[in-house]
Formats: C-alpha cells, sequence, structure tokens
C-alpha cells in the first residue's frame, strides 16, 4: 500500500471514529456519561477540518491560482459535496412535518441553526445535529478568508490567537453569565479547534521533516494524551464550572497531534488498525450517517410504537434497528448520490489568475 493511500486511509478511520462516536452518544442511552463521546467526535471533525482546508488552499495557491478563483472553486466543489444530503434530510423532515423543521428552514437554508439555538435556548429535536453542519461551514468560510488573503507570514500568530481567543471567549461569556447554549455553539467557541488543525497543517506542509521528528517523540505522544486525560478529567468533575472549556482546548491540543500522526503513518498495531476497511469505509461515508441519523432514529421510534414494540429508549432491538439502518441509508447515500456527484466535482475547474 502506498504512503498516499495510507495518508488518505487512516485520516478516513479517524473519521470513523469520530462518527462512531457521536451515533454512541445520540442512540445509545447512557453512552456519555463517563465519556463525552459526541462533543468528542465533533471536535475531532474540527480539527480535521482545519487540517485539512489549510492543505487544500495553500496547494492552489502554490500552484498559482488568484484567491477569489480559489474560494469561488472550492465553494462550487463544496456545494456539490454538502448540498444533496443536508437538503434532502431536511426535506423529508418538512414533508412528514417532524418539528420544527418548518419553523426553522431560514436558519436550516441559511446554515445558520446555531444562532437559532444560541438566541432562543432551543434545542430542535432531530434537527439538533444540524448545529455542527452550521459552524462547520461558518469556521470554514472564516478561516478560508485568511487563509487566501493574509500574508503567509502572519498565519501562525493569527492561528495561535484564535486557538487562546476562542478558549478566553468561552471562559469570559460563562462567567458573565452568557447562556449556556450561546456559547456553545457560537462559531466563536469552536475556532481553537480548527486553528489548531490550520496551524498544525501548515507546520506539517511548511516543516515536515522536523514536524515529523517531533510528533513521533514518546514525550509528545505522552503530553498529548494528557491532554486528553486531563479534559476528560475536567468533564467529569468541572462540568457546571468555566473550567469545562479548558476541556475543549485540551482536547484540540490531543486530536491535533493524532491528525498529525495519521498524516505521518501510524505503523505497528495502529497503523493496523487505522487501515481496517471497516473503519476506513465508515469514514467513507460518515457524512450522511451524521446526518440522517436523528430523522432515522426518529422514524424507528415512531414505528415501534405504530406497531407496539418496545419503544423505550433502552431497548436494544430498538438501537440496533436504527444503526443498522442508518448504516443502511449511509451506504445508498455514498454510493447513488455522493460518490456519483463527487466523480463530478473533478469538472468543476479553477480559473487561473
Amino acid at each position: 500500500m502506498s504512503k498516499a493511500k495510507n495518508y488518505f486511509y487512516q485520516l478516513d478511520a479517524l473519521r470513523g471514529i469520530a462518527c462512531i462516536m457521536v451515533l454512541f452518544y445520540h442512540l445509545v442511552p447512557g453512552a456519555g456519561s463517563w465519556i463525552a463521546l459526541g462533543p468528542l467526535g465533533v471536535r475531532l471533525f474540527f480539527v480535521m477540518t482545519g487540517f485539512l482546508l489549510i492543505g487544500n488552499h495553500l496547494q492552489q495557491v502554490d500552484r498559482g491560482n488568484a484567491p477569489s478563483k480559489i474560494l469561488t472553486g472550492f465553494y462550487k466543489k463544496r456545494a456539490i459535496r454538502i448540498f444533496p444530503v443536508y437538503f434532502l434530510a431536511f426535506g423529508i423532515l418538512c414533508l412528514l412535518g417532524i418539528e420544527p423543521a418548518r419553523q426553522v428552514w431560514v436558519w436550516i437554508c441559511t446554515f445558520s441553526v446555531n444562532f437559532y439555538m444560541g438566541f432562543t435556548e432551543q434545542w430542535p429535536g432531530a434537527l439538533s445535529h444540524y448545529w455542527f453542519l452550521a459552524t462547520s461551514e461558518q469556521m470554514v468560510f472564516v478561516l478560508s478568508l485568511l487563509i487566501l488573503w493574509i500574508p503567509r507570514r502572519l498565519f501562525v500568530p493569527i492561528f495561535v490567537f484564535c486557538f487562546f481567543g476562542a478558549w478566553l471567549h468561552r471562559w469570559i461569556a460563562t462567567t458573565m453569565g452568557v447562556a449556556p447554549m450561546m456559547v456553545w455553539y457560537s462559531p466563536l467557541s469552536s475556532m481553537d479547534s480548527i486553528a489548531a488543525g490550520a496551524l498544525i497543517g501548515l507546520l506539517y506542509r511548511e516543516k515536515k521533516e522536523t514536524v515529523t521528528r517531533l510528533a513521533c517523540r514518546i514525550s509528545v505522544t505522552l503530553a498529548a494524551w494528557v491532554c486528553l486525560i486531563g479534559s476528560m478529567v475536567i468533564r467529569l468533575w468541572g462540568f457546571d464550572t468555566a473550567w469545562i472549556h479548558s476541556a475543549e482546548t485540551l482536547e484540540a491540543l490531543f486530536f491535533g497531534w493524532l491528525i498529525l500522526r495519521a498524516a505521518i503513518g501510524f505503523t505497528g498495531f495502529w497503523g493496523h488498525a487505522l487501515q481496517f476497511p471497516g473503519l476506513v469505509y465508515t469514514g467513507v461515508i460518515s457524512y450522511a450517517l451524521y446526518v440522517f441519523h436523528p430523522l432515522l432514529h426518529t422514524f424507528v421510534e415512531t414505528a415501534f410504537k405504530k406497531f407496539q414494540f418496545p419503544s423505550n429508549p433502552e431497548n436494544i432491538f430498538l438501537i440496533s434497528t436504527t444503526f443498522v439502518l442508518t448504516f443502511l441509508v449511509g451506504i445508498l447515500s455514498w454510493h447513488l448520490i455522493e460518490k456519483p456527484l463527487i466523480s463530478s466535482k473533478t469538472k468543476v475547474p479553477i480559473d487561473k489568475k
């Protein structure tokens, strides 16, 4: 297997792990009692977004493409990749009359439902997971502007500022009594994660040999795991305090190291684990799994109630059915919608200056 393939396989495997954590957190009651599986999965997604985004944009810049053309081409391709599944799931929710789909359609269509949740302090049921997609798009847009129009010599201080600024924003907002949902779902609150990914992606691209040697050191590996363990301790004993926001920062540091190591290429046991075909494939279809799983969970619960099956959330048959159906829909979505559209993305050109 070539190094290039290892690179994509291991990152896809990490994406699969992140998706599985979110699914368990949402579909299995009590799954996040001791370990915050959902928040951890989301954090991993955010850091990976920053890591991949800066590599994509800088590659286009180094080829001599104009920033405006890079941004236009990027969003043409992103729309082809994101919109069909995103709006298909939302359209089904509207057709089925699942609340509050029709009430929040403007927020969904403008990728701003996270602001709706913050302003109203309401958790919109089967639409709640759309906050991540909205926040991700907002941060991708801001980071793209920074990468494409800010001089490269300023990247490191700007990313460091974003990293610590996000933590400070969360801390100050919480101590001032800002509504928790306004804090959690603000794009400013997650900028440390995407900035960490961008910074590590930049260093990996610009100083690959030095960064590779550093990342593989035992001391750095231990420090990364200490960050993760520290975040778990904070989440267990400091959840109701402003200290909880330090947990997210520590998680961003750990996942930055983890993604960097996967980009370098794990070997041995971890290398084989991150190239396990089932895990890699889960990463490949993870977008549809994430988008559809709340809708399918609602569908399974409704069906169980209609046919008078045990429909309590802890019912193992209900949970298993939801997982199976979610993966089935994810597979169909990938092969019938996403993969053909991704193939068509190569036909979208990036104009030169």
